[in-house]
């Protein structure tokens, strides 16, 4: 049997687009056709095989490639008497539809009704006195209608940029739309402003006394009622509550530290969103543009004093290097103040420190000495850093050197994705396992924030977006090339092109996936978002997970099922980037 997998929502015009047959019983595939809505046949070409990818315990993969099919339409893939179901080939059109989506899951996201009721007036967990307006932001996840800036501070080196970033990113795709001139796009940007202003709302609201801000609203549990289970919380900095008490409970003094954000666990990317608000305008009938900028500069200064008060091991790293570049990058960009211009060219210089050569234009990032940088939802944030700052910097020489770096560190991330079989072109990790540094497809489950590890949609949209503002950057038309690969690869497997045939947005394309948690089905999708998607095995790490249906060793499919709003906003921001 032959599985033909397209992308379930189709492509833009000038995109890449490959077809991926996978064969069950040893078939050999030789050429295809693609064809249009009346079945004539469009175009005719040749498929390659691919083979086996190690682990994976599926048969020969083949693929083809069909990217000179630039007229729009609907069209479907043929070969040896199968047909793919039809799929999309549309300009601008098809991107607003996908941005629209995640848009308004965003919005079916906020915090309202009963949540906001509570959230007007919330006590700490633990022995903080007082109380906190956070009301507005958005819930974590499926199952998480908790609020948070970021979490697994406890691993140093793995704090998810969460609601900040999210908010960052609503201005950022407003910001590539309103690049484009198309008037087109007016409507999906007041409501792409909406969300972002409402998600700034919420980051003035955490405002701590101290400087920074609070880290996160915790509720009790996912099926409580909702009156009186919610705190604004802390977090242990040598372990976590996450699945079961905190085994440095009894040892650990909290203090108003453990209830903040340091520049990695949240603070960097709030004071960039609360910056890159203050540029743009939209009716609030609670805080300025100067408040925005006031709040951010406030908040700059006083972590740039104090970052390590917060930082779980009193180290700083390459995360707090990169979400303050993001920080002061967008700064400079709504004060004009050169301060701020140099303190990015001191941050960008921090991170250059942490490369490593591994080839002639090839380099990756140390997190900590010795431990190469790898993410669950990150991973091309230090990338998008460099880039974005290097769009700001005035100097010649500096802005070089960012540029180079982000270069030499996407080109790694395409010489190591492109090794061995891999016909998805699923981006490879470069992580430390086991005490070895070596490359895998999927994060790794023994990790210092072991039990948790999930699928990694949030990872590879960041990655395609790197690559996206990369290959804006550079002439290199083989690079180009590469860099229109590491784009395009990470949205069609969301979208369905991958091994389960499974589109990952929920309510749209075929297979999508049910979350169900210990034989119930309380934990609903909302369309438009993204699932955390495909692992590797639950034992075999080199192997492939995607467990739709509960079975003897699963009943809580949260690691495959659950939506998590970082895997929607990059997958937003990615999308915004595609070409027209």
């Amino acid at each position: 049997m032959i599985f033909i997998l397209v992308n379930h929502i189709g492509y833009g015009t000038k995109s890449p687009k490959k077809v991926i047959f996978r064969c069950t019983e040893g078939e050999v595939i030789h050429d295809f056709t693609v064809v249009d809505e009346n079945d004539r046949e469009i175009y005719s070409g040749q498929a390659r095989k691919d083979g086996e990818v190690v682990g994976w315990n599926m048969r020969d993969f083949y693929s083809g490639d069909f990217s000179s099919v630039q007229t729009e339409g609907r069209y479907a893939v043929r070969v040896q008497g199968g047909k793919s179901p039809y799929f999309e080939v549309r300009d601008y059109r098809l991107k607003m539809k996908l941005m629209n989506a995640v848009i308004y899951y965003f919005k079916a996201q906020r915090d309202s009704g009963e949540w906001m009721l509570e959230d007007r007036r919330l006590p700490f967990a633990g022995p903080r006195e007082g109380t906190v307006d956070a009301h507005g932001g958005w819930f974590d996840a499926t199952g998480d209608y908790g609020i948070h800036f970021s979490h697994l501070s406890h691993g140093s080196f793995f704090n998810p940029q969460q609601v900040p970033l999210s908010d960052y990113i609503f201005f950022k795709a407003y910001e590539n739309m309103e690049n484009t001139c198309n008037e087109e796009y007016s409507m999906l940007k007041r409501r792409d402003l909406d969300e972002g202003h409402f998600g700034a709302a919420f980051i003035m609201r955490m405002r701590a006394p101290s400087g920074t801000f609070f880290r996160s609203i915790n509720r009790q549990d996912a099926l409580a009622a909702v009156r009186g289970t919610r705190r604004i919380g802390f977090e242990y900095h040598g372990s976590s509550t996450q699945f079961g008490p905190a085994s440095t409970a009894d040892i650990e003094q909290i203090t108003d530290e453990n209830y903040e954000v340091g520049f990695r666990s949240g603070g960097g990317m709030a004071i960039a969103a609360l910056a890159i608000a203050a540029r743009y305008y939209y009716p609030s009938e609670e805080y300025s543009q100067k408040e925005y900028i006031d709040s951010a500069t406030d908040a700059y200064h006083y972590l740039k004093e104090n970052n390590l008060r917060y930082a779980n091991d009193g180290k700083e790293n390459l995360v707090d290097e990169y979400c303050a570049l993001c920080a002061v990058t967008e700064l400079y960009k709504t004060t004009g103040e050169v301060e701020y211009l140099h303190e990015a060219r001191n941050w960008m210089k921090k991170i250059a420190s942490r490369a490593v050569e591994v080839g002639p234009g090839r380099k990756y990032l140390e997190v900590s000495e010795g431990i190469p940088y790898f993410s669950a939802c990150d991973e091309g944030l230090p990338a998008a850093s460099l880039l974005w700052y290097a769009q700001i910097e005035k100097n010649e020489l500096w802005r070089g050197k960012a540029r180079s770096l982000a270069e030499e560190l996407l080109r790694f991330e395409t010489e190591i994705t492109e090794t061995g079989v891999n016909p998805f072109g699923y981006p490879r990790m470069h992580v430390l396992r086991g005490g070895k540094i070596h490359d895998q497809f999927f994060f790794p489950h023994d990790t210092t924030v072991a039990p948790w590890w999930q699928g990694d949609n949030a990872r590879i949209a960041s990655i395609s977006a790197a690559a996206a503002l990369m290959e804006r950057q550079t002439d290199d038309r083989k690079l180009k090339g590469l860099l229109g690969k590491l784009q395009q690869d990470p949205l069609d497997w969301i979208l369905g092109l991958n091994p389960y045939d499974s589109c990952m947005m929920e309510g749209y394309g075929r297979n999508n996936i049910n979350y169900f948690f210990h034989n119930r089905y309380d934990f609903v999708a909302c369309q438009g978002g993204i699932v955390n998607g495909i692992t590797s095995g639950l034992e075999d790490e080199d192997s492939i997970a995607y467990v739709m249906e509960p079975c003897p060793e699963v009943d809580d499919n949260w690691r495959w099922a659950e939506q998590w709003i970082p895997h929607a906003s990059w997958f937003l921001y990615a999308v915004s980037l595609l070409d027209e």
